[in-house]
C-alpha cells in the first residue's frame, strides 16, 4: 500500500537553512508524485549542504527501499540512527530494509530497538512478528500478532497473517477463527469471505463453503477466482450445470483464468458436450502449453470424440512428446544375466478400485513370483487405499509412492531399484505420470490397460493390445510396437459377492428393457440418434442409464431432449446417478439387453454386465477404444453380438430383442460362459503375460 511522504522535525539539528529546507519540501513533493529521479537528486542536493539532516538520510533511504535497493539503504538508516538514536521509525525502517535483505537476525534487533523506544510502535511490532515467521519462529510469530490484536483488535493484517500461518500448519478451525475475526471488523471484505470459502470447501462443508463464496462474489462481482472455486463446490454437490455456469462467468470476467478453462471443460464432458471440452482445454493450452497434464487432458477426450481419425489422435499424440520431451535422459542401462528373475514396475494412480486396479489383481494374485518380482510405484495418497490397494500391497515385493516426487527423483529411485520392466497404467489419463516414463528410468518401457491409444512417447517401446483391439494394420497409429497378447489383452476377475442372476425381466414387465451402465461421457448425440432408433423399433422398450452427471436434474432433462428431438418419449428414459456396487450389480437384472457406447466402448462394465448375464451389443469401430466390446464378446465366444456397422448394431439389437427364448438362453449360461472362458483364467493369463515380459526383456539380457 502506498503512502504519502511526510517531513516531521529534525531532533539534533539546532540550525536548518532555509534553502535546503524548501529543497527538501520539493523533493518529497517529487517523490509523493511519483517523480523518483527528480526526489532522489534533491534528497542528495540536501545531502550534500547538511550532511547530518537525518530526515533526508531516512526519506532517501526509503526511496532506495521501494526502487529494492535495500543495501543502499541500510547505511543511511543507520547514519541517521547514530545521529539521532531516539527516533523508532528510523530503527523500523533500519528494520524493514535489513529484513528486505535477507538479514534477518539484525532486523529483529532493529524492530526490537524500535519498540523499546515506543512500546506501542505498531509498524514495528507487525514487521517484527513477520520477521519471527521468516525465521521460523511460528510461535514467536503468533505471540508478537496477538500482541499487536490485544491493543488494536481490528488491525486486519494481523488477522490475516494467522490466518496464513495456520492454513500453513492445516489448523483449518482456527483459521477460518482468524478469517471470521476479519469479517467480524471488516464485513467489505471479500477475500475473507472466499478465504472461508475456500476452507469451508476443505472440511466438505459445501452449503457453507457455496454461502461464503457468495457472499465474497456479491462484494466483489467481478471475482473471477471466487466464481471458479463456487464452481468447484457445486461440483461437490452433483450441480454441474451451476457449476458450468460459474466457470463461464470465471472466464467473461477473467480470460486468463486457465484454471477456470480446464474445469469447464471437464463439466461439458459430463454433459456429454465433448467437443465443446475440447475446445476448452486447447484454449488453456494456448495459454499455458507447458502443462503436460492438460495436454494429456485433451489428448484424453478427443477419444471419446467421433470425428478424429486414427491417424489425426496418432498425430495429437505425438505432438504431447514434442512440446514435453526431456532435454536429456539421463539414464544408462545395463544388460542384466539371463535366467535372472525378472523385475517388474508397474506405475499407477490406480491402484485401488478402479478398473485399473480390477484388472491387475487377477494378474498380481497368479503370476509365478518365482520368475518375476512386482514393484508398484503409486502416485496416490494413503487416504486412497482401499481393499483392492491393500490386497495389491499384500502382494507387490515393493510399494513406492511417488506422489510428491520430481519426475526426475521418482525416475532416480526406479532406476536405482533396477527395475527391467516399467509398465504405466495409465497413459494419458487422469493423474498420470508420463513425466517418470519420458525420462526412460527402465530398460524396457510399456504401456498397458488404463489408457485407449497411443501415448505418442517414442521413449515407451512396447504397447500390450490383442488382436481384437489392435488388429493388424493398426501399427502406424502407434509410436510404441504391437504386443499382442494371445487371448484378449486383460482378464476379469468376477466380484465374489455378486447377486445371483435373475429371470429374464421381460418375462414380468411385458417390454423389453435395454441399459447402458457407461460413463454418460461416451454417450454422445451420434449414439443416442442410434438407440433412438431400435428403441422406436421396439414398442414400449424402456432405456436405463446411470452415471454420476444423473444427479443433477438439467442434465437428466438434456439427454430426455436429445432423445425426445429422435422421436421417443422422456419417459421411455430412466437416468439414476452412481450406486454402490451392490446396487449396480443388482440393477442388472431389471436389465435384458446392454447397448455398448461407441466410438468409445465400455470394458469394465461389459465384463460386469456379461456376469450378470446381460447380453451386450456392441458396435466394432476403427481404433481400440471402438474394439474394446468387441475383444470382451470375442473372448467369451460371442462374437454374433458384435455388429460390423450401424445398421446391423440396430437390427441384432431389435432381432434379439423378438426372441425372448435367446435372450432367456444367453442369460442362463452366461455365467459359466464367462467363468470358461480365456478372459477369466487368471493363470492362463498370468502364463501369457509373464512370456511377453520375458521376450520384451530378450534384447536387454545377456546369457551366463
Amino acid at each position: 500500500m502506498s503512502r504519502k511522504i511526510k517531513q516531521r522535525p529534525t531532533s539534533g539539528i539546532k540550525k536548518t537553512s532555509p534553502p535546503a529546507t524548501n529543497t527538501l519540501q520539493t523533493a518529497i513533493n517529487a517523490h509523493n508524485n511519483g517523480d523518483i529521479y527528480k526526489a532522489e537528486t534533491l534528497y542528495r542536493a540536501v545531502l550534500t549542504a547538511l550532511p547530518r539532516n537525518t530526515d533526508a538520510l531516512n526519506l532517501l533511504a526509503t526511496l532506495y527501499q521501494q526502487q529494492g535497493r535495500f543495501k543502499d539503504a541500510i547505511p543511511l538508516l543507520t547514519r541517521a540512527i547514530t545521529l539521532t538514536p531516539s527516533r523508532p521509525d528510523y530503527h523500523s525502517n533500519l528494520g524493514s530494509a535489513l529484513r528486505s535483505a535477507g538479514e534477518l537476525d539484525k532486523a529483529t534487533t532493529a524492530f526490537r530497538k524500535a519498540l523499546s523506544l515506543q512500546p506501542g510502535h505498531l509498524e514495528s511490532q507487525f514487521n517484527l512478528a513477520m520477521t519471527r515467521r521468516e525465521l521460523g519462529d511460528i510461535a514467536g510469530a503468533l505471540q508478537s500478532f496477538r500482541t499487536i490484536l490485544i491493543t488494536k483488535p481490528s488491525f486486519i493484517p494481523a488477522h490475516e497473517m494467522m490466518a496464513k500461518i495456520m492454513l500453513e500448519q492445516r489448523l483449518l478451525d482456527e483459521a477460518l477463527a482468524c478469517l471470521q475475526e476479519i469479517i467480524h471488523y471488516a464485513p467489505q471484505n471479500s477475500t475473507a469471505f472466499f478465504e472461508s470459502g475456500n476452507i469451508l470447501q476443505a472440511q466438505n462443508k459445501l452449503t457453507d463453503a457455496v454461502t461464503a463464496y457468495k457472499h465474497a462474489i456479491a462484494l466483489t462481482p467481478h471475482y473471477a477466482v471466487a466464481l471458479n472455486n463456487l464452481g468447484n463446490t457445486l461440483v461437490k454437490q452433483g450441480k454441474l450445470n451451476a457449476a458450468m455456469h460459474c466457470y463461464q462467468e470465471a472466464i467473461r470476467h477473467m480470460p486468463d483464468l486457465g484454471e477456470a478453462y480446464v474445469n469447464l471443460g471437464w463439466t461439458y464432458k459430463e454433459h456429454g458436450m465433448i467437443e465443446d471440452d475440447i475446445a476448452c482445454l486447447k484454449q488453456y493450452l494456448s495459454l499455458r502449453p507447458n502443462d503436460h497434464k492438460a495436454h494429456s487432458d485433451l489428448l484424453f477426450s478427443m477419444n471419446y470424440d467421433p470425428s478424429y481419425s486414427p491417424e489425426q489422435l496418432y498425430s495429437a499424440a505425438k505432438g504431447w512428446w514434442q512440446q514435453h520431451a526431456p532435454k536429456e535422459i539421463i539414464f544408462t542401462h545395463q544388460p542384466r544375466i539371463s535366467g535372472q528373475k525378472l523385475r517388474i514396475g508397474f506405475l499407477s494412480p490406480d491402484f485401488r478400485q478402479h478398473p485399473v486396479g480390477t484388472f491387475l489383481t487377477p494378474l498380481f494374485s497368479a503370476i509365478d513370483k518365482q520368475k518375476a518380482s512386482l514393484h508398484c510405484y503409486a502416485e496416490m495418497h494413503n487416504q486412497q487405499k482401499d481393499a483392492v490397494s491393500h490386497r495389491l500391497l499384500s502382494i507387490a515385493d515393493t510399494w513406492t509412492n511417488t506422489l510428491g516426487l520430481t519426475a526426475a527423483e521418482a525416475a532416480a529411485r526406479i532406476h536405482q531399484d533396477r527395475i527391467d520392466i516399467l509398465i504405466d497404467l495409465a497413459g494419458h489419463s487422469a493423474n498420470n505420470r508420463l513425466d517418470i516414463m519420458a525420462l526412460k528410468p527402465a530398460p524396457v518401457q510399456v504401456s498397458w490397460l488404463g489408457y485407449v491409444n497411443t501415448t505418442g512417447l517414442p521413449v515407451i517401446d512396447y504397447r500390450l493390445t490383442d488382436i481384437v483391439t489392435d488388429p493388424p494394420g493398426t501399427e502406424a497409429w502407434h509410436s510404441e510396437k504391437l504386443f499382442r497378447m494371445p487371448d484378449a489383452f486383460f482378464c476379469y476377475e468376477p466380484p465374489v459377492d455378486a447377486p445371483a442372476i435373475g429371470p429374464l425381466p421381460a418375462l414380468t414387465q411385458g417390454h423389453i428393457t435395454f441399459g447402458s451402465l457407461n460413463n454418460p461421457a461416451k454417450i454422445s448425440p451420434q449414439v443416442i440418434a442410434v438407440w433412438a432408433k431400435i428403441l422406436i423399433q421396439t414398442p414400449h422398450s424402456r432405456l436405463i442409464m446411470i452415471g454420476a452427471p444423473f444427479a443433477d436434474e438439467f442434465i437428466i432433462n438434456r439427454y430426455q431432449s436429445l432423445f425426445s428431438d429422435q422421436g421417443v418419449d422422456s419417459e421411455r428414459i430412466s437416468m439414476r446417478a452412481t450406486l454402490p456396487m451392490q446396487e449396480y450389480l443388482q440393477l442388472y437384472n431389471t436389465i435384458d439387453i446392454a447397448l455398448d457406447p461407441f466410438p468409445h466402448n465400455g470394458h469394465t462394465v461389459t465384463c460386469h454386465t456379461l456376469w450378470m448375464g446381460v447380453p451386450v451389443i456392441a458396435l466394432l469401430g476403427e481404433r481400440y477404444a471402438a474394439r474394446m466390446g468387441a475383444s470382451v464378446l470375442v473372448g467369451t465366444g460371442l462374437s454374433e453380438l458384435v455388429a460390423p456397422t450401424t445398421d446391423d448394431y440396430i437390427s441384432m439389437t431389435t432381432t434379439l430383442a423378438n426372441d425372448l427364448k435367446r435372450l432367456s438362453e444367453l442369460r442362463n449360461s452366461m455365467r459359466d460362459r464367462l467363468s470358461r472362458s480365456p478372459i477369466c483364467n487368471t493363470r492362463r493369463f498370468a502364463q501369457n503375460f509373464l512370456q511377453a515380459m520375458q521376450q520384451m526383456a530378450t534384447p536387454w539380457l545377456i546369457s551366463h
